[in-house]
């Protein structure tokens, strides 16, 4: 008989010294499996004062995993405990329990005897006068919870485990394999006692205390709480978790109709209109907007907003490379979670139509992507749209949306963007892509803005907009960035192109997506796609001066020589070591020249921030 590795995992908000003494009580009090165990605590606050402190703990505490999360704020957080840890046993324990000596022996010995157990599997909690207790909860209403301490059996810590209707979830116990999971529309504090073993009942499995399971908890926060506890939340997720599980809401219905008096009837409608409607279909809501703007600053639809998880913003100032990796890291949260469905949202998306939801649920796995309807339909693009996507498909998305420089790197030279991935992927039978039709939109290509001078000179090319006093030297390295701007590149394609160019072995994603931005912001270039462009009359900036737009049998490499020549010099004096490898450390620089009439544009690493070239003397001017 192999004795189960145990986890011992934990949520907490801005919790330090709860998660302190639950960690380091486990270690002193339970040498006989400390070896087996390893604790996962996932901080529900990163933002928080504890972060740091918690994050620490690792330092000096063995097999410690500090998970950051703030997707969503609640109690149902504890649910990426169990998917954050690989231990074939999970201890789930609010983050100021501690485990009396022989309780953590008890539950491996338990597991270890039974390795195919769908049992959930709780023990007594110890009051603070350390001697009564309460073996189980009944399944009553109290003050807005489902459940009152109750005691059954024995109070002998060597009698047999008993099964018993409910119980508090300071302390719970199971294979990691068996966790049926928490309903991942629950927010805010409370809805899940008695649900949770209800699950577990109706998966085949028993709910027991083991009398040597024993713990204590403790209540008293005399600084109080600051995490998220409100009535609307606790309300709805009891809709939303009796309704899983097939409970009759009426006993919930007349405990909050006499508890909140004449704040029932707004509360308890509301609840019951998001819970129904058919967006709250999808287990994940994730804005996946490319603007970087904070998620607060849009108008999501009503229907969703109280449950929209910003994603990360990514750090790359091209917005098509900030859209794929937001993508990529909502369809790797989704499918970590076990959800079965996502919903991904751009920032632009005031209203979703709902109505081909209902009948795309009831179609299973038949569908794989679906484009929703929204108030912005931008250019037949698919940015501004809603997008499901159903479970069945996270991981062939995910095979080809990789987060890593190489996953990057190959997306954008094999797609170019997301919408003409999808269509794509649709058309070769890879995907099955519904909804609302779309066609490629213009991605983030960029072109020389109209009424740009410039002067090309030894050092690069120097550019001014009309009469504007202000000019830019640019090294030529960024004056190739220049010239790949033409309008027909998205800014990542224009990075592959650079370091295909120039034989690098790592595409500068972030030095030209800045140095890009920089010329956006003067001026310099513009979008593409909101140019009404005439060839004769727009400036000239095409490498060799014979290239003519639309060509595409053009050797950029043969036609950039004389400036490849000159910047393979410059990215050499700059390239530094990196673990014996040389790499290209480029940053790209917008800095006043003299009495903030110049500015330079370079894509070099200055590392003392003077310049490389002196500006070309213009006189006469452009």
């Amino acid at each position: 008989m192999t004795a189960p590795s145990i986890c011992v995992g934990m949520s907490t908000y801005d919790d330090f010294d709860g998660v302190w003494f639950t960690v380091q009580s486990t270690c002193l009090f339970h040498p006989e499996v400390i070896r087996d165990v390893s604790f996962v605590v996932v901080d529900n606050h990163p933002e928080g004062p504890a972060a740091e402190p918690l994050k620490a703990l690792g330092a000096y505490v063995a097999n410690y995993r500090y998970v950051p999360f703030s997707g969503f704020r609640g109690t149902a957080v504890r649910d990426l405990v169990f998917r954050e840890t690989d231990a074939e046993v999970v201890c789930c324990v609010d983050s100021h329990v501690l485990l009396c000596p022989g309780a953590l022996a008890a539950l491996q010995a338990w597991f270890a005897e039974r390795p195919d157990s769908r049992d959930l599997v709780q023990g007594p909690i110890v009051w603070d006068d350390l001697r009564s207790g309460a073996t189980q909860m009944e399944p009553t209403w109290r003050d807005g919870m489902f459940g009152i301490w109750g005691n059954q059996g024995p109070g002998d810590a060597d009698g047999e485990p008993f099964e018993i209707p409910m119980h508090g979830l300071g302390l719970f116990a199971c294979r990691r394999a068996a966790w049926p999971g928490l309903n991942p529309r629950f927010r805010g504090f409370g809805g899940e006692e008695g649900y949770l073993h209800e699950k577990f009942r109706q998966r085949g499995g028993r709910v027991l205390c083991h009398p040597a399971v024993r713990w204590v908890h403790r209540f008293g926060r005399p600084a109080g709480t600051s995490y998220p506890n409100v009535w609307e939340d606790r309300v709805r997720n009891y809709v939303f978790g009796w309704s899983e599980v097939g409970w009759d809401l009426a006993s919930a219905e007349m405990h909050f109709r006499d508890l909140l008096g004449a704040r029932w009837g707004a509360v308890w409608e509301h609840a019951r209109a998001q819970a129904e409607h058919p967006l709250s279909a999808f287990d994940g809501v994730f804005c996946v907007d490319s603007e970087g703007e904070a998620c607060e600053a849009h108008e999501h639809p009503d229907s969703v907003a109280w449950r929209v998880e910003r994603v990360a913003p990514a750090p790359w100032p091209d917005r098509e490379l900030r859209r794929m990796t937001a993508w990529t890291r909502a369809l790797a949260q989704a499918a970590r979670r076990g959800y079965r469905s996502a919903l991904l949202l751009d920032g632009r998306a005031r209203t979703i139509d709902a109505a081909p939801v209902q009948e795309l649920m009831a179609g299973g796995d038949a569908w794989d992507v679906c484009v929703l309807a929204t108030g912005d339909e931008s250019a037949g693009a698919l940015a501004g749209r809603a997008v499901a996507v159903n479970g069945s498909a996270f991981e062939r998305l995910l095979s080809d949306l990789r987060d890593d420089d190489a996953g990057r790197t190959a997306f954008m030279a094999t797609w170019g963007d997301l919408d003409s991935y999808l269509l794509r992927r649709a058309s070769d039978g890879v995907l099955s892509v519904a909804g609302v039709p779309f066609a490629p939109g213009d991605g983030d290509r960029l072109t020389l803005a109209p009424g740009i001078d410039a002067l090309e000179h030894e050092q690069g090319i120097t550019i001014r907009r009309g009469s504007s006093p202000q000019v830019y030297d640019l090294n030529h390295t960024a004056a190739i960035v220049l010239r790949l701007c033409d309008g027909t590149r998205t800014v990542g394609e224009a990075a592959i192109e650079l370091a295909s160019i120039l034989g690098l072995a790592a595409v500068p994603f972030t030095e030209v997506s800045t140095c890009v931005q920089q010329l956006r912001v003067a001026g310099v270039l513009v979008d593409a796609g909101g140019l009404e462009r005439d060839v004769e009359d727009e400036p000239s900036l095409d490498a060799g001066g014979d290239r003519t737009p639309g060509e595409g049998d053009v050797d950029l490499a043969e036609h950039l020589r004389p400036e490849l020549d000159v910047a393979a010099q410059e990215l050499e004096r700059s390239a530094v070591g990196n673990g014996g490898e040389e790499h290209l450390a480029a940053r790209a620089l917008l800095e006043d020249w003299g009495e903030g009439d110049r500015a330079g544009c370079g894509l070099v690493e200055v590392r003392d921030r003077h310049r490389l070239h002196e500006p070309a003397d213009l006189d006469p001017p452009l």
